[in-house]
């Protein structure tokens, strides 16, 4: 048995060698549709994991090297699977076992064992791939100092550009505004601000842009800063708005930034972005653009730019690149209807890119002058109307728009704010006007349409077709120039509640207009100067708040007028043919607020008799503004006795007076106004009551003083009792030698510095005094000081100016060259710094 055991042991071990190798031959078909199998399994997960590479990789990340290894050592493997699946295919059928072949018996031997071998290869890499669904495939790419943003050919912004970017280099200046108008291509500048970082050398260490919009979010914004510092979504992910700000404020301490904020509407809180410049002292830049000059303000902005319309040849080159050279050239009629179109866009980028893309497929003129009519007639153009602020304020309580118990000052708040916003630009003549460019007219015109109808007639006739029906369904309706014709066939408008007839040439409202207008709140037909007469039936409106007839021929208003118990607000300036104002007319009109019988630009009133008038303005309960022109002593009187007509009177005109005494010991707070014309008045007014040495300002809210054919008066020391005057107009007053000049208070011998008095003024107007020799003693800084205009004042050598004076605010300096030469100056700089300044009467 000894040697038995030895025996078996061999022999078994050559069975099971033997059965193990002729293994791989009797299950090659089987061992081989297994590693097909398996090689398809590889496969997918293989394609799997490349497509979230891919998709990541567009993402600004990067293929990890453990899976680039891994897809490398599939795609070899794979091909070599191949090679053995070709080869097991062919060795099948030959069936060595059952031959007596040896070589056959050897090869399929050989190729089964590298099957088995495969298969477990293959699973081997199955099992790494399977790994990578719950890991990581990429990683994140450090992000470019600057993302180029996408933008078309600019035209126009160049100059303004290299302005902005000369405050970039300038450590000091890091916060900067830039504003405008919706449309003018604010976003734009700050585009191609932000790719200039791409093609100039800097010192920043990143640029970020994030979109703010009208809504702010500030998650949203502390987003895309987020991705621009590579802050991982491990960090970021669950933190709250604070813990986030927290995390980009350590991010951003350490690096030099330009963060720039688009459209930006409000004031932003910074701090709770995670952005501070006071814990960054190394020169980061904030640049946002914003539609309000206060939030540049409100923002802490260094340097303000306000981004203008374009330029008549700069809005003709965007056109052109914007419509295409082809479509511009493609009919000689082209070029000139361009020129019309880029006229009515008025240097607005926005409408000049529209319209342009509009037309970028029409070759033909008489689609062009189409185009033309449509812009022209719908909406409406009255380009650089001024308008009052008082009358804007007045139109608006009419309409019911203010409901506040001040509504001047929720008025004048309002009209800031449009201001700010550039919606409303200040005024050709004076800060007492604005003016509203056409183009956002035509976008607010669009908008108040689609919630109640608006019809807008113009001077171009071929926009009153089709317009009359529109009368019918109207809620607002306004008539300039010819547009006025269409009233004669116009029908009934008994929803209409504001009408506006202004400058045209209108010479009698229909009556029947008045009996079917019940509804009608506001009704102005200034600046018509063919209109004679308003029939009786006036008195129908009465549910009126407005009426405004300035300007007008009416010579007589008509008893009807006393039924409108609803009317606020009455104006009769400039009325040259309206001499009195019939008895119990005014006292009638029980809601009256505000009046005003005052001269206009157009006309000046001569004589008027506002006696009577006084007496029952004085009577209505709600009377709170006053505008007047007094020509006689009895109704100098009924003011200085009324201390409720001196509370109101707003605006004051004193014409024609023999002998006027100005009444300096009254109270005239609400004083903004005051005309002083072709009365004798003399420097007599030294009544300023028991005050001693307290300065009484009796005028304190007088802006505009317009003193002329005076020829009695000397001097106009009384105005520094007008602390906040603006504008002072002085003319043909021969004995006048000085303005202020040298004043010692009554009851004292301390002399008053004049420089106090002149801190509010903006304009000097001096014409035609002779003996003027001094406009105040000494040198006066003149803080808000726009222009001095001297004409035919040939006594008058030296000005109150020194080198200082007026530094950020003098813009011309008018007058004769003559006059200029000889004047005397306190040394040559002063006159070197206002050389400049001058223009020639």
């Amino acid at each position: 048995m000894d040697c038995v055991s030895p025996v078996l042991d061999i022999l078994t071990r050559l069975w099971d060698c033997t059965a193990t190798n002729s293994s791989y031959i009797r299950h090659l078909k089987k061992n081989l549709k297994s590693l097909s199998e398996a090689r398809r399994e590889l496969e997918d997960l293989s394609e799997d994991v490349n497509r979230r590479v891919e998709e990541e990789e567009q993402q600004q990340r990067k293929r990890k090297k453990v899976v680039q290894g891994w897809l490398d050592a599939v795609e070899s493997q794979i091909k070599e699977v191949d090679v053995i699946l070709r080869k097991g295919e062919e060795e099948v059928p030959k069936k060595c076992l059952g031959s007596c072949c040896i070589y056959n018996c050897y090869s399929g031997y050989k190729i089964g064992k590298k099957v088995i071998n495969k298969i477990r290869d293959v699973k081997e890499l199955i099992k790494k791939g399977e790994i990578f669904e719950n890991l990581q495939v990429t990683y994140k790419l450090p992000r470019p100092t600057v993302d180029g943003m996408v933008m078309e050919e600019t035209v126009g912004f160049d100059s303004m550009l290299d302005e902005v970017w000369g405050h970039i280099a300038d450590y000091r200046c890091r916060i900067i505004g830039l504003y405008g108008i919706g449309g003018v291509g604010k976003t734009t500048l700050l585009k191609k601000l932000n790719n200039k970082f791409l093609d100039i050398n800097h010192h920043f260490d990143l640029v970020i842009w994030a979109a703010v919009s009208k809504e702010a979010n500030l998650e949203k914004i502390q987003e895309a800063i987020r991705k621009k510092l590579n802050i991982s979504d491990q960090m970021w992910k669950n933190k709250g708005e604070e813990d986030k700000a927290t995390e980009i404020l350590i991010s951003l301490r350490s690096k030099r930034f330009v963060l720039l904020l688009d459209d930006v509407w409000e004031r932003l809180d910074l701090s709770k972005i995670g952005v501070s410049l006071y814990d960054n002292q190394n020169g980061s830049k904030i640049v946002f653009t914003t539609r309000s000059q206060e939030v540049c303000g409100q923002m802490g902005a260094h340097r303000r730019f306000k981004v203008e319309c374009l330029s008549p040849e700069a809005s003709m080159d965007l056109f052109r690149l914007t419509v295409g050279e082809d479509v511009f050239n493609s009919h000689p009629e082209i070029p000139r209807l361009a020129q019309i179109v880029v006229e009515e866009c008025q240097g607005l980028p926005l409408a000049l890119i529209t319209v342009a893309r509009a037309m970028s497929s029409r070759r033909g003129p008489r689609e062009w002058q189409h185009a033309i009519d449509e812009l022209q007639s719908n909406p409406f153009r009255f380009a650089e109307h001024n308008i009052r602020k008082d009358e804007l304020i007045e139109l608006w309580v009419a309409e019911g728009f203010l409901n506040r118990a001040d509504p001047r000052n929720e008025g004048e708040y309002i009209i800031g704010s449009l201001e700010l916003a550039c919606l409303l630009e200040k005024g050709e003549y004076s800060e007492d006007f604005v003016v509203m460019h056409d183009v956002i007219r035509d976008m607010a015109l669009w908008l108040a349409s689609n919630e109640c109808k608006i019809v807008v007639l113009e001077d171009d006739k071929s926009s009153q077709q089709n317009k009359s029906d529109d009368f019918k369904e109207a809620f607002r309706v306004s008539v300039w120039g010819s547009g006025v014709e269409i009233l004669r066939e116009a029908p009934s408008c008994p929803q209409l509640r504001t009408l506006l007839i202004r400058f045209s040439e209108l010479e009698k409202f229909p009556s029947r207009f008045a009996k079917s207008m019940h509804a009608l709140a506001v009704l102005d037909l200034s600046y018509n100067l063919d209109l004679v007469k308003l029939p009786e039936a006036i008195g129908k409106l009465i549910n009126l708040c407005y009426l405004n007839l300035s300007n007008t021929r009416i010579g007589q208003l008509p008893t009807g007028i006393t039924y409108l118990k609803n009317l606020k607000i009455l104006r009769l300036d400039g009325m040259r043919y309206l001499a009195f104002v019939p008895c119990q007319v005014i006292s009638s009109l029980s809601s009256l607020q505000v009046f005003s019988w005052f001269s206009t630009e157009l006309v000046e009133l001569h004589y008027v008799d506002s006696t009577s008038v006084l007496a029952e303005l004085e009577s209505l309960e709600n009377i709170h503004d006053i505008s007047v022109t007094l020509c006689n002593v009895d109704a100098v009187n009924r003011v200085k006795s009324s201390p409720k007509l001196q509370s109101c009177i707003k605006r004051l005109a004193v014409v024609l007076m023999a002998s006027f005494l100005l009444p300096l010991d009254l109270r005239m707070d609400h004083l903004e106004t005051l005309e002083i014309d072709r009365c004798s008045l003399e420097s007599k007014n030294d009544y300023f009551g028991d005050q001693g040495r307290t300065r009484t300002y009796c005028f304190r809210n007088l802006r505009h003083l317009s003193v002329k054919t005076c020829p009695c008066m000397t001097d106009l020391k009384w105005i520094r009792y007008a602390p906040n005057l603006q504008f002072l107009y002085v003319s043909y007053c021969p004995r006048l030698s000085e303005i202020i000049g040298t004043y010692e208070s009554p009851g004292t011998s301390e002399i008053e510095e004049s420089q106090d008095f002149f801190s509010n003024l903006m304009v000097i107007d001096l014409r035609h005094l002779p003996s003027l020799t001094s406009i105040c003693c000494g040198v006066v800084p003149f803080p808000s000081l726009q222009t001095i205009s001297v004409n035919g004042c040939p006594s008058l050598r030296k000005l109150p100016l020194n080198s200082g004076s007026a530094k950020n605010s003098l813009n011309a300096i008018r007058g004769s060259r003559e006059w200029w030469d000889r004047l005397e100056w306190e040394d040559e700089d002063t006159r070197n710094v206002f050389a400049s300044k001058f223009l020639e009467l």
